[in-house]
């Protein structure tokens, strides 16, 4: 009995997946209402960005059911197969009903124009086909070979090979639908003479460039950077410059459109655009916001950018103007950062920013409050550190206060923050401290300053007591090297027998065992 009961459920199970794909495309042809007096108003059609979002949400959903059909199939789990091809077809049509419903199109054979045929929407009406006829050639083989009995290696194979097949075309059709939506937003950028049209055009590519780095490339492959530039080109929609220039610089986290970018000498625009102070304050913040992504050292396409050499001197001048300038915080940050970023791009961006004095520029604006973000110490920290390479650069640090400045820096603490950015923050500013003190001390007097104002009593505690540095190794190392280097000039008179057996006699790595909190296990 308890059998029969198992064979009906079971039997419910498979009808749903049976039916329920004819059963939505007869309701979604079907109106709800038979009078045409008394229906209700027809919703306003999507946005492009509404279409991306359902598009992208279906197709992550497609995509596990995919997985889990290759996973099922490996197992030869046959009851199973036959129940998710029907739920990953039904889902499949759905998703191209979706794509015919954002990228409304004639059939192809009432096309005046057989040029027409290259167009993107063409491309993706042959894709949708290619999956729709996909989908009844999987559905009737599962189909055909329910029977376990017929079940060999050759209709492994097929289906296999037809799932892989298939995976391709969904593939290539949600890239082709989602180009050609982004398309329509560069296009209303480009286009449009409505500021509004432009301004939400701009914001929703701003959206798209946080959801991840795919939909970044997707911008570039359809010109979107270019399009970005030109608009902050024309003083028509001045306005709309600093979201353009947002857009910018979320989208600029993939090789392409940093690539992009040079093509369309985006260095040189940038720094025109910092160099006009008839923008405003904040137009300016959001270029320097640019120059500062495309500047990271953490991009794996970190290189030398074109135009970057010719515009140096006016970047930094530029942007130093801004530091002195701003008016919040928010805007000092950028400013500093893109300064911090520019100096490990090239040695000659100390010269300049010695030329301009920005060292005594961040170090006068650290005592100020917009620069009372552990995030902003963190930027100008790297600044001094990159500077104190260079002998030329150290005489304007210890004129500027640059000394107290560091070991301010250094008595910063990650117990006294809870966010994890906050403490990953004061990690970086503690270890980028340290290792400007340890530049800055192979000059003897610059060494005795640090003495004289008992810098070397945090560094040894930075050694010792590993919740003041969060247990990081590279505050640690950085923390050795500066007391070795200070004791070396100095001597070790000013530090206690134990710190000197311990911190200073043994070998780096020694200390650094002896320091750590770290565990190995040897096999």
């Amino acid at each position: 009995m308890m059998s029969d009961i198992d064979s009906v459920q079971q039997w419910l199970q498979d009808l749903r997946w049976m039916t329920e794909s004819e059963c939505m495309t007869v309701l979604q042809g079907k109106s709800l209402t038979q009078d045409g007096s008394s229906q209700s108003p027809s919703p306003p059609p999507k946005s492009p960005k509404e279409h991306i979002d359902i598009i992208r949400g279906r197709a992550h959903i497609i995509s596990l059911e995919f997985s889990k059909l290759f996973k099922k199939l490996d197992k030869d789990r046959w009851h199973h197969i036959r129940r998710s091809t029907h739920r990953l077809v039904a889902n499949l049509r759905s998703l191209v009903h979706e794509c015919d419903s954002a990228l409304p199109m004639s059939p192809p054979h009432i096309w005046e124009s057989i040029a027409q045929f290259t167009s993107p929407k063409y491309c993706c009406w042959l894709q949708e086909e290619i999956v729709m006829e996909g989908c009844t050639t999987l559905q009737d083989l599962t189909q055909e070979f329910y029977d376990e009995s017929r079940h060999d290696d050759r209709v492994h194979s097929r289906i296999y090979d037809l799932l892989t097949y298939l995976g391709q075309a969904f593939s290539k059709l949600v890239d082709g639908v989602l180009g050609s939506l982004t398309q329509n937003l560069i296009h209303c950028i480009e286009t449009s003479p409505s500021p509004n049209a432009i301004k939400y055009a701009l914001l929703d590519l701003i959206s798209l460039g946080l959801d991840g780095e795919h939909m970044c490339y997707i911008i570039a492959r359809e010109q979107g950077i270019s399009s970005l530039l030109e608009l902050c080109k024309k003083e028509l929609f001045i306005s709309l410059w600093p979201h353009a220039l947002r857009a910018v610089a979320t989208v600029c986290c993939v090789s392409e459109c940093v690539q992009d970018l040079e093509k369309a000498n985006g260095v040189e625009h940038l720094t025109d655009i910092l160099n006009n102070y008839s923008v405003t304050e904040y137009t300016r913040s959001e270029a320097a916001g640019v120059v500062a992504q495309i500047t990271s050292p953490c991009l794996d396409h970190y290189h030398h950018l074109n135009g970057f050499l010719e515009n140096m001197e006016d970047l930094t001048r530029s942007l130093t103007v801004l530091c002195v300038e701003a008016s919040s915080p928010e805007v000092f940050l950028l400013g500093t950062a893109a300064i911090a970023n520019i100096t490990f791009m090239d040695s000659l961006a100390c010269d300049y920013l010695l030329q301009f004095h920005t060292a005594k520029v961040l170090i006068d604006a650290s005592q100020l409050h917009k620069a009372e973000s552990l995030f902003a110490k963190d930027q100008v920290a790297t600044v001094l550190a990159n500077m104190a390479v260079h002998e030329s650069c150290c005489e304007e640090l210890m004129e500027s206060n640059g000394f107290e400045l560091l070991l301010q820096f250094l008595q910063e603490s990650p117990l006294n923050y809870k966010t994890n950015s906050e403490i990953s923050a004061c990690e970086r500013v503690q270890q980028k401290s340290a290792i400007a003190l340890t530049r800055l001390s192979r000059d003897p007097d610059h060494a005795w300053i640090i003495v004289k104002c008992q810098g070397l009593p945090r560094l040894v505690q930075l050694c010792r007591e590993g919740k003041e540095r969060n247990e990081s190794d590279s505050v640690l190392v950085a923390s050795l090297a500066a007391l070795r280097k200070i004791a070396a000039v100095t001597g070790t008179r000013h530090l206690a027998s134990e710190d000197v057996q311990q911190l200073i006699k043994p070998r780096l790595l020694e200390s650094f065992l002896m320091c750590t909190k770290l565990e190995e296990t040897f096999v």
